[in-house]
């Protein structure tokens, strides 16, 4: 065959295959050499084991970096959480201290009225 990619065995299988399904024979062979030249003309160099340990590296140095990058965030998002808490904590207080400040003003005011005016 064109690109040799098949072992005699397997071409003599694959011919006596298409020979069987009554194909002639140079039509049959036709398309083996097709197949084989398709087979060959997609494949690809393979990477080595050196070149996947330095990719491997390169991505596990990559990963380093957004880790890195992700914890100077989450750091950040922390401290923005915490100040954000506190100045909520802030308007809860004064807003509590001015409800009691209200209600103790009616509760004066109700005695007061009470006091005067059902004797």
């Amino acid at each position: 065959m064109a690109g040799g990619c098949y072992n005699e065995g397997m071409q003599s299988t694959s011919l006596d295959s298409l020979l069987k399904s009554q194909l002639p024979m140079n039509p049959a062979r036709a398309i083996l050499d097709a197949v084989d030249l398709e087979i060959t003309a997609r494949e690809e160099v393979l990477a080595t084991k050196s070149e996947m340990q330095e990719a491997l590296h390169a991505l596990q140095m990559e990963i380093q970096g957004f880790r890195g990058d992700f914890r100077a965030e989450i750091q950040a998002l922390r401290s923005e959480l915490v100040v954000k808490i506190a100045e909520s904590e802030a308007k809860l207080a004064r807003w509590v201290l001015t409800c009691t400040l209200g209600q103790s003003a009616m509760i004066g005011g109700a005695v007061y009225f009470a006091l005067k005016h059902l004797r």
